[in-house]
């Protein structure tokens, strides 16, 4: 799993060290099917303050395609363990339904009313 962090504002690149170690947590037992996470942090409003930092995180699954969450707090801890809970949930709910087997269409039902 190679981890690609994309850190623009000053106080988020404190994070760095923390997002690779909660990564690595979280993905521990389907490290095998996930190839690369890239986590993004920007400040939307700036130095302003308010609700506004936010954590990006695309997975990119072997034989599942990309999966990409995002989550908006009031400070970078917050955003990045809610993206982190909302993209395990999601690439658990893709895993688990790539191993369901596919329902079979209905055939039409042939009923043959002989009225004799």
């Amino acid at each position: 799993m190679q981890i690609f962090i994309d850190a623009k504002p000053a106080d988020a690149k404190s994070l760095k060290d923390v997002t690779v170690d909660r990564l690595r947590f979280v993905f521990r037992r389907m490290s095998q099917q996930v190839q690369t996470v890239r986590v993004s942090f920007t400040d939307v409003n700036g130095p302003r303050g308010g609700i506004d930092k936010h954590a990006q995180i695309q997975l990119h699954l072997d034989a599942h395609g990309t999966v990409i969450v995002g989550a908006t707090h009031s400070n970078w801890r917050s955003a990045l363990e809610s993206a982190l809970r909302r993209i395990a949930a999601k690439v658990v709910k893709t895993l688990t339904q790539a191993k369901r087997p596919k329902r079979q269409p209905l055939r039409a039902l042939s009923l043959s009313t002989s009225s004799e």
